[in-house]
Order: structure tokens, then C-alpha cells, then sequence
């Protein structure tokens, strides 16, 4: 049994060969125009999934890369001014040893101070420091916030908080790229100190006209081992005063003295010098019997880096010449040395810190951009076009489509009316 074809059919199946036949040479036309295979996920649905997932993946590798240069600039940023921070501390320090010389007078001490003073401006810019981005390094989360600022009545406060800010630079890997000023330069432990107090009340009230003066620590390691309260008790007898010192623990007998011996019964001479333990005091006046006085361990004490030598500079402006100030300049001297030696031991580590993260960048940027090299190469056997494979196609699909056209023209031609005459 035939099949009768109709003109129309005829003419309806030869275009949409040509249809076919031109939408191929175009396609392959267009892919090697633009070098993919891949355009749309119709052009190949298996492989669609892959090479969405290997851009995106490529584009995340592009942002860590980004945030690593950024987290880069700040910490070199960061390290550059914890440098010029160190230095100026350094300079602050050797003008302190300079200040504790005792053949210095009142006028040089002075001059002194007012060095100190400028070192105070100048470490105040630097922990004021701004980024290129306009926030502050040393603010913690409040990056707009100026962390430091000077008090009206004088010292500083920190104005920001202690966060630190970590960026990611990687899979599961975030980088501190900022440090707190808070612990940086606010929380740095000062020397112990004491005052010297009367009996408080319930207790028995001093009667006599005894009063303490210039209390000073004049060996700080040995006052620190000493770790606790003295009682100096004065006993009147027959017209001889003497005084005895004790622990405020468990009333031991202390020792002072040259020779070393126990300070019991010794003799008393009002403005003499009581010399215990590393520390020091005057009492003056005439104590009544039974009277007593109190060295009173302060309690722990932090200070800002800025209040540390703003405190030295004011001691030596405020200091005269003379025995009792000499002691409490060398004291002065002294607690600032120790205070200035743990902020520089902050910095420092802080440094080294810094280099420790710099590390860390440098290699998972190693990492990153191997990553991203494989991902590329992946991605271009999947997405990329293989061109002499194209060109060989477009060659066919060209002649293909040309003999279609051909062949369309003849059998188009095809009709019985060509044959009536």
C-alpha cells in the first residue's frame, strides 16, 4: 500500500530540515565565537549542574583571595605602628633611667618631663591610628569609635571594646586581623604598693601625736615576696619609746635592719627612717603607748600605657631636691620602668603574633590559588570547547546544509503542472 505525499508536506519537510540543518551551523558558529560548549544548562543538562558548582566555588576562592589582601594591609598596617609604639616606648624608658640619676637637678628633671609629655601626644596618635578604610585599629568591634581620648581631669579612657575582628580566608578558617587597645595598652599590671593607716575604728584609737610620712617601696621584688599587711606597734615605758613590727596575718615578728634581725623592742627616734621588707616609712611626732600603724598592701592595680608615663612625667615636674623626694623619685622611676617593660612585653608579643597570621595568609593563599588552578582546569574541560572538534562539525553541518538546500530547490520544483503544456 503507497503513501501519497502532498506538495504541502513535501514543502513543509524540506524547510524544516533547512530549519534544523541552519540552527546547527549557527550553533556551532556561536560556540566558537565564544569558546564554550556549554551556554545554557540545555546545551548539555549533566554537565549544568558541575559547572555551576565549579564557578561558584572558583568565585568563593576569588573572595577569600580578597579578604586576604585585606586582612593583609590591616595587619601590616597594624604592625608598622605597634613598631613606632615600641620605639617611642624605648625612648620614653631610657629618658626614665636618665630621670632616676640623682646627680640630676630640679631643672634638668623638668626638661625631662617635658620630653616625656610629647611622648605622651605622639604614643596617643598612634594608638588613634585609622586604616585606609577610615576605622580605627584599636577599637575592637567600634572600628569608628576613637578608642583612646584624654579625660578632663586628666588620664585617659578606652573607648572602644575588646573584640577582635576575624575574617575568613578560607574553608573553616578565619584570621584575627585587628587587636583590642584595651589589652594591648590598658590592662598592664603595675608595681604592688602600700599606705599606711591608724587603727579603724572599733578598734583602739592612737592617742598620741604620732604621725606616718613618705611611705615608699625601696625594693620591690623583696615587697612583693613579703606578701602581706605589717603592724608597727609603739610601747612606752619608763620614758623610752620603742616599736616593734609584725605581720598583719598572724603577728610573726618581721625582720629588718643591717644586720638582719627581728624588729622587736628597737628603739624609737622620731623621723627615723623604719626599713622593712623592701619597704620604708617615717613616723613622726610622739606615738602613745600601744599606739599602732598599718602598712596596708594596695590592691592590684592596672594602668594604661598613656597614664604610665603621663604619671612619670608629672612625678618629675612635681618632685623637688631632697632626701624624702629623692626616695619617692626613685620609686616613681622604678614603678615606671616595670610598667613600661610589661606594655613593651605586650607589644612585642603582639608583633609576633602578627607575623604568626601573616604566615597563615601566605600559605592558604598558596592554597587558595592551587585550588582555584584545578577548579579553572576542571571547569574548562567541562565548560571549554574543543575547536578543531567545532570546525571539523561546522565543516559538515555546513555541507549538510548546503545539500539540503540543494535538494529542497529540485524536489520544491517537483509539480505536475511543470509537465502540462
Amino acid at each position: 500500500m503507497s503513501m501519497r505525499i502532498s506538495t504541502h508536506q513535501a514543502f513543509l519537510s524540506g524547510l524544516r530540515s533547512l530549519q534544523d540543518g541552519q540552527a546547527n551551523v549557527f550553533g556551532l558558529q556561536e560556540q566558537i565565537a565564544t569558546g564554550k560548549r556549554v551556554e545554557t544548562p540545555a546545551d548539555d543538562p549533566i554537565a549544568a549542574p558541575q559547572i555551576i558548582a565549579l564557578k561558584r566555588q572558583v568565585a568563593l576562592l576569588d573572595q577569600y583571595q580578597s579578604n586576604a589582601d585585606r586582612a593583609t594591609n590591616r595587619l601590616n598596617l597594624e604592625e608598622s605602628v605597634l613598631d613606632s609604639i615600641g620605639d617611642s616606648l624605648q625612648s620614653v624608658r631610657q629618658l626614665a633611667v636618665q630621670a632616676g640619676d640623682g646627680a640630676l637637678d630640679f631643672g634638668s628633671r623638668q626638661s625631662i618631663a617635658t620630653e616625656l609629655q610629647q611622648r605622651v601626644d605622639e604614643l596617643l596618635g598612634l594608638v588613634n591610628t585609622q586604616g585606609i578604610d577610615n576605622e580605627y585599629l584599636f577599637s575592637g568591634y567600634q572600628a569608628n569609635t576613637q578608642p583612646f581620648v584624654r579625660d578632663s581631669g586628666g588620664g585617659f579612657s578606652y573607648q572602644g571594646d575588646e573584640g577582635q575582628l576575624f575574617i575568613p580566608i578560607g574553608s573553616d578558617l578565619n584570621v584575627a586581623a585587628s587587636d583590642s587597645g584595651k589589652t594591648l595598652f590598658t590592662d598592664i599590671e603595675v608595681p604592688n604598693n602600700f599606705t599606711v593607716t591608724t587603727p579603724v575604728p572599733p578598734a583602739t584609737v592612737n592617742t598620741g601625736t604620732g604621725m606616718a610620712q613618705t611611705p615608699v617601696v625601696t625594693n620591690q621584688a623583696s615587697y612583693d615576696a613579703f606578701s602581706d599587711d605589717a603592724v608597727i606597734t609603739f610601747t612606752v615605758s619608763g620614758g623610752t619609746t620603742t616599736y616593734s613590727v609584725t605581720r598583719g596575718s598572724n603577728g610573726a615578728a618581721v625582720s629588718g635592719g643591717t644586720p638582719l634581725q627581728p624588729l622587736t623592742n628597737v628603739p624609737y627616734t622620731p623621723g627615723e627612717a623604719i626599713a622593712f621588707e623592701g619597704v620604708q616609712l617615717q613616723i613622726s611626732g610622739a606615738p602613745a603607748d600601744g599606739d599602732e600603724f598599718t602598712a596596708l598592701r594596695s590592691p592590684p592595680q592596672k594602668l594604661d600605657m598613656l597614664s604610665i608615663v603621663e604619671q612619670l612625667a608629672n612625678g618629675l615636674n612635681a618632685l623637688g631636691d631632697g632626701g624624702t623626694s629623692n626616695l619617692q623619685r626613685g620609686e616613681l622611676v622604678s614603678d615606671a620602668l616595670l610598667g613600661l617593660d610589661n606594655v613593651l612585653a605586650s607589644v612585642n608579643q603582639t608583633v609576633a603574633k602578627i607575623g604568626a597570621r601573616l604566615n597563615t595568609i601566605e600559605s592558604i593563599e598558596d592554597t587558595n590559588s592551587e585550588l582555584k588552578l584545578f577548579n579553572q582546569a576542571t571547569l574548562s574541560k567541562v565548560e571549554d570547547l574543543d575547536f578543531t572538534e567545532a570546525i571539523s562539525q561546522l565543516t559538515q553541518s555546513t555541507f549538510v546544509l548546503q545539500a539540503a538546500q540543494q535538494s529542497y530547490l529540485k524536489v520544491n520544483n517537483l509539480s505536475l503542472f511543470n509537465f502540462l503544456r
